[in-house]
């Protein structure tokens, strides 16, 4: 579709959406215009938000909603096999945040299953030295920066933490969209063959499913209302494919509804639109429950969870509007849901 006729039929969506919440058949008919003082006094009255020098309104907008809300991530890695030798496997994770939304990470941590060595068990085993890298562009090791060292007691094989708080907070301040990290798990003191350390951290193409890398984080966002009172950008570019969410802005000036329509002067309507793959069923951008996340593994195992995953809104908003309706009365009212706020997959 043509990207005039594209803005067309979003115009027209947007008309039918607002008629629907209203219980209007069609827009009011205002034939005759209230006196300018009235209407100023009418809407103190109504406490409708701040009335401008010019008699228009500035609606008081409703923050609180999203200042404390918390939500837990969970991204399992996408696991690249280096092709130069001794390059150990590339972790790759995805995490999407909403442009216009400033995200503080609370607690993060990466989990990984190390497996005991195949040692003798007779005595005790050696310490296994973890190290987790941050991975720069290209194969080259030295493209690679130190996050963490961590001394392991294996006794057993089994799942470890390791904590990357402000690893990931650098990356969401950054905009970044893809965190790639190296991992080794080596036991202390032993070498392998041709005199290299087997890496004991489960990764790589013999790598039990069930045993993916992931990584969690308990996040919230920010109170920024900077952000919030800003008309966001389009977050839907060329180069993105995955679920999203795609902002369209009506001016009701540009609709001539300026005459019935108070206040706001437009409406926010944003959209879903993408691709689901399966690691992203059943997750918000990318953050997600952990039954969520369970639910996707098990699709991308190729369990029949008898469901399609779309695209489609996950948390919307209210719009406050001011209006006269077809008696020329002043109606104020917060319409519910019309302002979608982020997607997800189902």
């Amino acid at each position: 579709m043509e990207k005039d006729s594209e803005q067309r039929l979003l115009v027209e969506i947007a008309k039918q959406q607002i008629l629907n919440k209203l219980h209007l058949k069609e827009r009011p008919n205002i034939t005759s215009t209230v006196p300018r003082a009235a209407l100023i006094t009418a809407l103190r009255k109504l406490h409708a938000g701040r009335v401008r020098p010019d008699g228009t309104i500035e609606l008081e907008m409703k923050i609180n909603d999203t200042k404390d809300q918390g939500y837990e991530m969970v991204s399992f890695a996408e696991i690249d096999e280096m092709d130069t030798t001794g390059a150990q496997p590339r972790l790759t994770f995805q995490f999407l945040q909403e442009q216009g939304h400033s995200i503080q990470v609370l607690q993060s941590a990466l989990w990984l299953y190390v497996r005991s060595s195949d040692a003798p068990n007779s005595g005790p085993r050696p310490t296994v030295t973890a190290h987790i890298y941050l991975s720069g562009p290209g194969e080259s090791c030295s493209n690679r920066t130190l996050l963490l060292e961590k001394i392991l007691d294996v006794q057993k094989s089994n799942w470890y933490t390791f904590p990357i708080t402000h690893t990931l907070q650098a990356f969401m301040d950054g905009g970044q969209r893809l965190l790639q990290l190296e991992v080794t798990c080596t036991e202390t003191g032993v070498a392998g063959e041709n005199g290299v350390s087997q890496n004991l951290c489960e990764l790589g193409k013999t790598m039990d499913m069930a045993h993916q890398p992931f990584m969690v984080a308990q996040v919230r966002l920010r109170e920024d209302h900077k952000h919030v009172l800003q008309k966001r950008s389009l977050q839907c570019g060329d180069d993105v494919t995955v679920c999203c969410k795609k902002d369209f802005y009506v001016k009701f000036k540009d609709i001539q509804w300026q005459d019935w329509i108070i206040a706001p002067e437009g409406y926010h309507m944003n959209y879903c639109m993408g691709q689901c793959p399966q690691a992203l069923a059943g997750s918000p951008g990318i953050a997600s429950s952990f039954h969520a996340t369970v639910f996707s593994q098990l699709k991308a195992n190729g369990i029949n969870t008898a469901v399609s995953s779309c695209c489609v809104p996950i948390q919307r908003r209210p719009l406050s509007m001011v209006y006269f309706n077809s008696q020329h009365s002043i109606v104020k009212t917060d319409v519910p849901d019309m302002i979608v706020e982020s997607c997800g997959c189902t």
